[in-house]
């Protein structure tokens, strides 16, 4: 088993054992891009209070969001490209996932449009 399997495993029981009911890879790992020194991008959520990231042992490079926490263009990324790590309530996690990508699919024309727009402003000074 390699350093990013044992970091994988190691953070899934952590999640569990902090209540939460899914989790997702997204980023390099799930894109199959990472390199040696890329970090692990999860996204976890929990059906009730979730903790702070700084407050769970996670391993050293791995990189945690709670997926009710982050911007939609994130949320939106995560729930289109991202692989499950586990999934202990496929209610909760279908229900997020359908949701999060039909409010992303609805607003990523204006996110993208406002994008080009900041940068073409950022270009021009």
């Amino acid at each position: 088993m390699d350093t990013v399997d044992r970091r994988r495993d190691h953070t899934i029981g952590v999640l569990r054992s902090s209540g939460a009911a899914f989790a997702i890879l997204f980023g390099s790992h799930a894109r199959g891009t990472a390199g040696p020194a890329s970090d692990l991008d999860a996204a976890s959520w929990w059906p009730g209070d979730a903790p702070e990231p700084w407050e769970l042992e996670l391993p050293a490079g791995v990189d945690l969001v709670n997926v009710e926490r982050v911007p939609l263009d994130l949320a939106g990324r995560i729930a289109g490209e991202g692989e499950v790590l586990f999934d202990d309530s496929p209610n909760d996690r279908v229900r997020w996932v359908a949701t999060t990508r039909k409010i992303w699919l609805d607003e990523r024309d204006r996110f993208q449009r406002a994008h080009r727009t900041f940068l073409e402003a950022a270009a021009n000074g």
